[in-house]
């Protein structure tokens, strides 16, 4: 009896060790802070730079913006956010002209690092189609998939103000059309979120 007692005890001992030592992972957009956002997110940038490649000469846009909608949570080990981008676009450009706004603008999914909760996030998108004209060998046509565009800085770690998308993305595929355009194009800037005026990945 005092053995099956003991027994009993050491795998609810075991138990809540595991409760402790492995937590549920999930990753939430949060706004304001500690609350679940779900909703609309904007952002804008001034200096976009959409290709530097010695084929095409270096595409850049003054003015940048994106929007979209989180349209589902993580509560799983998946510890992803998923938003349907609904508007992206890129106007006073150089070098080339951007199809804007962009047509096919895809998918952005959010992780944590790890799951953790520093109010940081690492973005992916996932078909976006960016068509670009008037390059130094014509259009050239690029497309996301699963591509590591960069991560989203949250408002607790930016003093509290707005949060930033730092985009630096992977090489962006090319999708179809010229042979004379690169095999890849890589997308950066940095985006301030305008809406919501607090956000954080959590």
């Amino acid at each position: 009896m005092k053995y099956a007692k003991m027994l009993g005890l050491l795998a609810v001992a075991a138990t809540a060790l595991m409760a402790f030592a492995s937590p549920a992972l999930a990753t939430f957009a949060t706004s304001p802070a500690n609350t679940t956002y779900t909703g609309k997110v904007k952002a804008t940038s001034t200096n976009t730079v959409l290709t530097n490649s010695s084929t095409i000469g270096t595409v850049k846009c003054g003015h940048s913006e994106v929007e979209g909608e989180i349209t589902s949570h993580s509560t799983t080990s998946t510890v992803t956010l998923i938003g349907h981008i609904t508007k992206l676009t890129f106007t006073s450009c150089t070098g080339g002209e951007p199809t804007s706004p962009v047509a096919t603008p895809g998918t952005l999914e959010v992780h944590t690092f790890s799951g953790s909760s520093d109010g940081n996030g690492t973005a992916t998108s996932n078909g976006a189609v960016v068509t670009i004209h008037k390059t130094l060998v014509g259009t050239c046509v690029f497309k996301t998939k699963a591509t590591d565009i960069g991560k989203v800085v949250g408002s607790k770690n930016n003093g509290g103000k707005t949060a930033i998308l730092e985009i630096g993305s992977q090489p962006i595929p090319q999708e179809s059309g010229n042979p004379f355009c690169p095999a890849s194009a890589t997308w950066t800037g940095t985006y301030t979120v305008t809406s919501p005026d607090y956000l954080d990945i959590d």
